[in-house]
C-alpha cells in the first residue's frame, strides 16, 4: 500500500524541524499565488443560508473555462475527485507520472489499480500504443517538473486507451491555452481537474472543478454529503471566476515575479560545480539535480526563514527536485539568504 504524501505550506512542521525564524516564515513551499483575489463585503445571507442554489457559480465556471455547465462538477478542492475517482473505477493497469503529485500514485495504488510510471511523453505513448494501460493519468503543467503536454499529444493518448484519461490542471490558469476543457464534451472518458486555490490564491476556500462528460461525474458526486462545497467559497469564487481584468492583471503579476525569480535562481546556481537546471510553470520554480546539493539547500534556506518544497525524488533518473514558489516581494529575501548561503558554502568548501 502507498504512503499518504506531505505537502508545502506546513509551517509547524517547519518550526518543529528548524526552529522559529525570529524575523518569521516567508513560505515558498505551497506553488499557491501570493497574491489572492480580494474578498470583501461577503452579504450576512450567504453566510447564514445552505448553498442549495449552485448555478451562479456554475455559469461563473462555464464562462471561465469555455465548458458547458452541465459538464462541470464543483467539488470542495480538486483533491476531492484524485481521492475518489480511482475507487469508482474497476481495478486495471494505469499509466502515472514517475515524478509528480504524489496523490495520485497513492490514490490509484490504494484503490488496487497497477501503477505502471513514466517519465516522458514518448514513453507513455508507447505504453498505449502496446496496450500496457488502460487508464492514464497526466499533470498538465507537471508539479514540480514543469512539463507541459499539447492537447494533440493529449488526444493520442486518449484514442489509444480503453479507459479513462484523467488530465489534473491544477495550475493551468497561467496559461491557459493547454487546457484540455475544450474538449470534454466530444471526448467522454476525458476528466479535467481544475483548481481555483493556485492561480486566484484562494486554497483556503477548497473549491475546484472536475470537467468531463463521463458518466462517473455522478458517481462523485453521489460519493459526497449535500453542500459539500460551502456557500461563501461559491460565493467568492463566482466573482473571481468572472473578474477577467483582475485575472488579466494576475498573470502579469505573476509572470514579472516568476521571470524574476527565475533569474535569481539561475545566477545562484550558475557556478555550481555540479549541474543544477531551473524547470518551472509560472507560480513556481523547481531546481533539479543532486539531491544532496538541492537537499542541503533547502535546510540553509530553512535556517534563514525561507521555507521550500523539498522531497521530490524522482526515478529511474534519481533526480530531485527543490520546489519554490513565487515571493511575495519580488525576492528580495530570497536573494539575500542565496547570498549568504553562497559566502558560507565558499568558506567551507
Amino acid at each position: 500500500m502507498s504512503d499518504a504524501s506531505e505537502h508545502g505550506g506546513n509551517l509547524q512542521a517547519a518550526t518543529k524541524c528548524f526552529g522559529l525564524p525570529h524575523n518569521g516564515w516567508q513560505d515558498l513551499s505551497t506553488g499557491i499565488s501570493p497574491w489572492g483575489y480580494p474578498v470583501n463585503n461577503v452579504p450576512d445571507d450567504v453566510w447564514q443560508n445552505l448553498p442549495v442554489n449552485s448555478e451562479p457559480l456554475l455559469h461563473a465556471a462555464q464562462k471561465f473555462y469555455g465548458v458547458d455547465k452541465n459538464y462541470i462538477l464543483p467539488l470542495p478542492g480538486s483533491q476531492a475527485a484524485i481521492s475518489s475517482l480511482p475507487r469508482l473505477l474497476p481495478a486495471a493497469r494505469v499509466a502515472l507520472p514517475s515524478c509528480g503529485y504524489h496523490e495520485h500514485e497513492y490514490h490509484w495504488t490504494n484503490a488496487g489499480h497497477i501503477p505502471v510510471f513514466y517519465t516522458t511523453m514518448d514513453e507513455l505513448l508507447r505504453l498505449t500504443e502496446n496496450g500496457a494501460v488502460e487508464h492514464a493519468v497526466v499533470i498538465n503543467p507537471n508539479n514540480p517538473t514543469g512539463q507541459i503536454f499539447g492537447c494533440d499529444i493529449l488526444q493520442k493518448v486518449y484514442h489509444k486507451i480503453a479507459g479513462v484519461l484523467l488530465v489534473d490542471e491544477a495550475f493551468m490558469d497561467w496559461q491557459p491555452e493547454n487546457t484540455m476543457a475544450a474538449f470534454v464534451a466530444t471526448l467522454p472518458r476525458l476528466i479535467v481537474l481544475r483548481s481555483v486555490g493556485k492561480f486566484f490564491g484562494l486554497a483556503g476556500i477548497r473549491l475546484g472543478f472536475v470537467l468531463s462528460a463521463n458518466g462517473k461525474v455522478e458517481q462523485i458526486k453521489a460519493a459526497f454529503e449535500p453542500w459539500a462545497v460551502n456557500g461563501p467559497a461559491m460565493w467568492v469564487a463566482e466573482r473571481a471566476l468572472t473578474d477577467f481584468a483582475w485575472q488579466k492583471m494576475q498573470r502579469r503579476r505573476i509572470d514579472k515575479v516568476y521571470q524574476t525569480l527565475k533569474h535569481i535562481l539561475q545566477n545562484f546556481i550558475r557556478p555550481l560545480e555540479r549541474s543544477v537546471t531551473l524547470v518551472g510553470t509560472g507560480l513556481f520554480v523547481s531546481l533539479a539535480g543532486d539531491s544532496n546539493l538541492l537537499g542541503a539547500l533547502h535546510k540553509a534556506l530553512a535556517l534563514r526563514g525561507i521555507y521550500t518544497r523539498w522531497g521530490y525524488q524522482c526515478a529511474p533518473s534519481a533526480t530531485a527536485y527543490l520546489r519554490i514558489g513565487l515571493p511575495p516581494d519580488d525576492g528580495v529575501r530570497l536573494q539575500a539568504a542565496l547570498h549568504g548561503i553562497r559566502e558560507q558554502w565558499e568558506q567551507q568548501y
